[in-house]
């Protein structure tokens, strides 16, 4: 069985510093963090691994300046990461990824299943996992919270409301997961120094090929297009009312009635 996750990364929310009324965006430490639903997808293929024996394969959400994340994953105990090298892209472009993932994993010789977060942190999209099961041709399981497999199949827990159900997909299959629905585990001390330092067997594990030798280089051209950003007015600060509830009340009534369109 092979498990193919595809991870992506995203700056240190603790780093960033929004001030509206200079209307700028300021990063104080760029540092940069595992998607919080793809930490999720990643434990879910490593718990599976351990359950049915598995390889474990990692994948780029988009095309990186570097490969921090890949090395992250195999310390933790993926068996092999595929870094995709090409133009970085400020912005994560589904439809351009798509193609090249799908080549990708037709590459590998396909996969009995692909797992990812169902929304990314940073931009809220949750398109990659549908649009690559469209792609493939298999079946989804799109919000999952845990997942496991027997019998040619794999079940995995959506949230139905107030409560949870098991839902069900045939092999091969795409399943996202939301962000925390599980703690993704500590990377192996070993396998962790091993990976930096480009020693053992490990270090064979992470590969790198070229979006060039994937999809013709007109298919790599983002579909998206940066224009800037906009920030909210600054919000405005309210006022304290004292007085009786009577006198409470007829201010409260007041300033709404002055905030009503006329």
């Amino acid at each position: 069985m092979r498990i193919i996750v595809i991870l992506g990364r995203v700056l240190d929310p603790r780093g960033i510093v929004v001030n509206r009324r200079a209307g700028r965006i300021f990063v104080n430490r760029e540092e940069y963090i595992l998607q919080p639903a793809d930490r999720c997808a990643l434990e879910a293929a490593l718990r599976i691994k351990e359950a049915n024996g598995a390889e474990v394969v990692v994948l780029p959400r988009a095309l990186l300046p570097d490969d921090d994340i890949l090395r992250q994953a195999l310390a933790r105990g993926a068996d092999r990461a595929i870094y995709i090298a090409g133009k970085p892209m400020p912005l994560p472009d589904d439809g351009v990824m798509v193609r090249v993932l799908k080549a990708a994993v037709e590459r590998l010789g396909g996969a009995d299943l692909l797992f990812t977060g169902a929304t990314t942190l940073d931009t809220g999209q949750g398109q990659l996992g549908p649009r690559l099961a469209e792609a493939l041709g298999w079946p989804q399981i799109v919000g999952a919270w845990t997942a496991e497999v027997a019998d040619g199949a794999v079940r995995a827990v959506q949230r139905d409301g107030s409560g949870f159900v098991w839902v069900e997909a045939p092999l091969p299959a795409v399943v996202t997961f939301v962000p925390g629905a599980l703690k993704l585990r500590y990377p192996d001390g070993r396998r962790l120094i091993n990976i930096y330092r480009n020693v053992g067997e490990i270090a064979a594990a992470l590969e790198r090929w070229e979006a060039k030798d994937l999809v013709a280089p007109e298919e790599l051209a983002p579909m998206l297009e940066r224009r800037g950003q906009e920030f909210p007015p600054e919000r405005e600060r309210g006022v304290r009312l004292t007085g009786s509830l009577e006198e409470i009340a007829r201010s409260a009534a007041d300033a709404l009635r002055a905030h009503l369109p006329r």
